[in-house]
């Protein structure tokens, strides 16, 4: 059962008829434009007094590294934002930075990514798996949790196939927030569970899934991770609300891993909505904790 906290953030979800935007895909592009223009959301002052934050280039990109003053530990997170592939780095994803960062006092890698519909699958993970791959030879891959929200949930899985298909050193772990994994977004569940959710909307989901495939096939692994192999893969959580629409999907990686026998831990909160890990609601504090809690287990 949801907190008050949580209620309330879902009436100003609601109240601010997001979902309303999400089912107009005539007006999306114009929107897509709009807040593209405005560019990443900047830490702001206040953070930059409380952790040591750099921005750097990385093929072009910009890329954001976030650490602790003091205390930081081995543990570095690759973290890739959510935004349906279309939207880019958002102030909310700072809180979950900062939360992550606490709990672990690992230093935090974010990649201002490429973002459809200007690019595509194969240049945002053109940019992200050669990131990690530096990333790796610096920490270790030992060392590296990738986690991610929403479409950077995803992201996170097709990008451990990737490495795994490569040979190449895998990260210690994988940790996927209200992940979308299937860019199709039409099983039949997902749209029962569709109205009740009161953010997200298939129509325009579906539409920014096509810009980023391009012309891969909706079922390609490197835009659906869902319908690539888990074998071989390092320990995954996944954190899903049965308020969100890509619940559904979440709860077919979970049948996947267990007929894979993969070692994937799920965590499924009832009545919680898409990315609540970014808002201010107990939940998040929750989720977070249990999250920070996974990723100092592989070097525990």
């Amino acid at each position: 059962m949801p907190s008050l906290r949580a209620w309330m953030m879902m009436a100003l979800i609601r109240a601010t008829r997001m979902k309303d935007h999400a089912r107009n895909t005539r007006r999306f592009p114009d929107k897509v434009r709009a807040i593209q223009a405005r560019g990443p959301a900047q830490p702001g002052r206040a953070r930059e007094r409380r952790l040591l934050i750099t921005r750097e280039s990385f093929g072009g990109y910009g890329v954001f590294t976030v650490a602790p003053r003091q205390g930081a530990t081995r543990h570095h997170i690759l973290y890739l934002h959510g935004g349906a592939y279309v939207f880019d780095l958002l102030h909310v994803h700072w809180r979950v930075v900062d939360a992550l960062v606490a709990r672990t006092g690992a230093t935090v890698t974010i990649p201002l990514y490429p973002l459809a519909p200007r690019y595509e699958a194969r240049d945002t993970l053109g940019m992200v798996h050669p990131l990690f791959t530096a990333l790796a030879a610096r920490y270790g891959a030992e060392n590296i949790t990738v986690a991610g929200d929403s479409a950077g949930g995803g992201m996170a899985l097709a990008l451990a196939q990737i490495i795994r298909d490569a040979g190449e050193a895998l990260p210690a772990g994988l940790v996927m927030f209200s992940p979308w994994l299937d860019v199709a977004t039409d099983h039949p569940r997902l749209l029962e569970i569709e109205h009740r959710d009161p953010m997200l909307a298939s129509p325009a989901a579906r539409l920014a899934g096509q810009w980023y495939a391009r012309d891969l096939p909706p079922d390609d692994p490197r835009v659906s991770p869902l319908y690539g192999s888990l074998a071989g893969l390092p320990p995954m959580i996944v954190f899903t609300g049965t308020r969100d629409m890509l619940n559904a999907d979440a709860r077919r990686l979970r049948e996947t891993a267990e007929e894979a026998g993969a070692n994937l831990l799920f965590r499924e909160y009832d009545g919680l909505f898409h990315v609540w890990i970014c808002l201010p609601v107990p939940e998040a504090r929750q989720a977070l904790d249990e999250a920070a809690a996974f990723i100092a287990a592989p070097l525990s």
